[in-house]
């Protein structure tokens, strides 16, 4: 053997125990990060946790399989291929990034598994091109929120399901800056930026969905991050039904409210379904009319064509009044408010119906019953005799319904509560009276009729040319209707267009 070959042959074994080295050292570097939650640079910024500790006792995990919990060593290799293609690629697509991943491999005599190559592929693209382990949880229908509490595995990010409530997921982040991150480029498109200077970002997604994101010092427990998911397919009517958020008969009356122009705000707690259930009552909306539909955050989805969507944009001073008194030059049919919770915001809703614009004027608002509801609204500067001007008062609500099988289970139920028409002053204590149409009986557990509507009836007999017998005649003949038409499948489009042939 020559002098030459020993030479190169000690060069390999110090270049391969450097190699050696520097893994060892990496992994246990990235296993003290994880103990101690510490802020790691390495990776693509999230990992899954083991499938041992996916359920402990009855909790239930909400678990992405389509990765297992990354080495040390896949760590590396992911970010390293990321900077790498980022750098070099620039504006390259996906299938750049399948060749690159292929060929860095082969440069680098790296041989994964096949298995192997799909998840750590899948993981690179969803990195670079998506949101990450963020995109899993946004194609899940029944996913209405995702939250991330914190970094490292004692804080998992947490989703609300449908059907089950909160539930912790198998992905957690390992720092940071790998939030930061995530959240600035979701914040890309509409031109906001999470940053220790702007530790606070609420915004709308292009895709509709609503992003919330705090970092410290204003978050004392570690970066938060809530993203609040809309369905692509607003809720029917006929869905609502089936759902048990209404009654026949009350969606029928609504039906005939809507129509006959009556003003609404639908009042109720986090998450109970108040822009939902707008959105579904709108579809009776006459679809020739103009809609004008003004918010802060976009979340009113009309089926009309004719509509103009206006939003509140502080950043360079177009605020909710603003916005109102421009909608007064644009001959609404029907004028929607979105969700008003400011001092601002109420007193433009107050200021439509005042105005009369249009033929109705719709809202949701915060409010767990009719006079927290209306006390809220005196709180925020509504005069006693300008609440009159509202037409009907829905209170929607969401709790946890506790039933007991093997173990106690929590089942959220959104239903409405009571409705009522607001009554012009009592002379006696100069307060506003409230006429209840429907209350929800405990024992009875369903929603029942509790009185003889007064306002409805009035702009009813006049639209519909029919005395009190003919209204409630029609009021049976439209729950018939909609008993007729319930199906969990029909699409809103669809529901709209046959609603508007009746």
């Amino acid at each position: 053997m020559s002098l030459e070959t020993d030479f190169a042959e000690e060069r390999k074994s110090k270049e391969d125990e450097e190699d050696k080295r520097k893994q060892i050292e990496l992994k246990r570097k990235c296993e003290e990060d994880e103990e101690d939650n510490e802020e790691n640079e390495e990776g693509i910024g999230w990992n899954i946790l083991p499938v041992q500790s996916q359920l402990q006792g009855n909790e239930k995990r909400y678990c992405i399989n389509e990765f297992p919990k990354f080495t040390a060593e896949e760590e590396v290799l992911l970010a390293s291929v990321a900077r790498l293609f980022q750098k070099k690629e620039g504006k390259a697509g996906k299938k750049d990034l399948k060749k690159f991943f292929k060929k860095y491999c082969t440069q680098n005599l790296i041989l994964l598994e096949k298995k192997q190559a799909t998840y750590l592929f899948l993981a690179l693209e969803s990195n670079l091109f998506g949101f990450g382990p963020f995109d899993f949880f946004l194609k899940d229908e029944e996913i209405e929120e995702i939250a991330v509490v914190g970094t490292g595995k004692s804080k998992p990010l947490y989703i609300f399901h449908t059907r089950h409530g909160w539930m912790a997921s198998n992905v957690f982040f390992n720092n940071r800056q790998a939030v930061t991150d995530i959240v600035n480029k979701m914040a890309r498109p509409v031109g906001r930026r999470l940053s220790m200077n702007s530790p606070v970002l609420n915004a709308t997604l292009p895709d509709g969905n609503r992003l919330s994101a705090v970092l410290s010092p204003v978050s004392f427990s570690g970066p938060s991050l809530t993203i609040r998911k809309f369905r692509q397919e607003p809720f029917t009517p006929t869905q609502l039904l089936e759902n048990k958020t209404f009654s026949h008969e009350l969606m029928a009356f609504l039906w005939i409210a809507m129509q006959c122009d009556c003003s609404i705000l639908i009042a109720g707690n986090t998450g109970s379904g108040k822009t939902s259930s707008l959105n579904a009552l709108l579809s009776f909306v006459p679809k020739n009319e103009r809609i004008i539909v003004v918010e802060e955050t976009p979340e009113i989805r009309v089926q009309h064509k004719h509509f103009v969507k206006l939003n509140v944009v502080k950043e360079q001073s177009v605020g909710m009044q603003n916005l109102i008194v421009e909608s007064l030059r644009m001959r609404p049919d029907r004028i929607i408010i979105g969700e008003v919770r400011s001092r601002e915001e109420v007193s433009a809703f107050i200021d439509t119906l005042l105005a009369g614009q249009g033929k109705g004027s719709y809202a949701t608002f915060h409010g767990q019953s009719i006079k927290e509801t209306l006390n809220r609204m005196r709180s925020l500067g509504v005069l006693e005799i300008d609440l009159a001007a509202i037409d009907l008062v829905l209170v929607q609500r969401r709790w946890n319904v506790m039933e007991k099988k093997d173990s106690i289970d929590q089942k959220g139920n959104r239903e409405v509560r009571h409705i009522v028409e607001v009554a012009e002053l009592c002379e006696k204590n100069r307060k506003v009276e409230c006429n209840t149409l429907f209350k929800f009986d405990y024992d009875k557990r369903k929603l029942v009729r509790k009185g003889k509507s007064v306002k409805v009836f009035e702009k009813a007999k006049q639209g519909f040319c029919f005395g009190r017998k003919g209204f409630e005649k029609e009021i049976e003949r439209r729950a018939g209707i909609l008993a007729g038409m319930q199906c969990s499948k029909i699409k809103m489009k669809e529901f709209f267009e046959k609603v508007n042939k009746i």
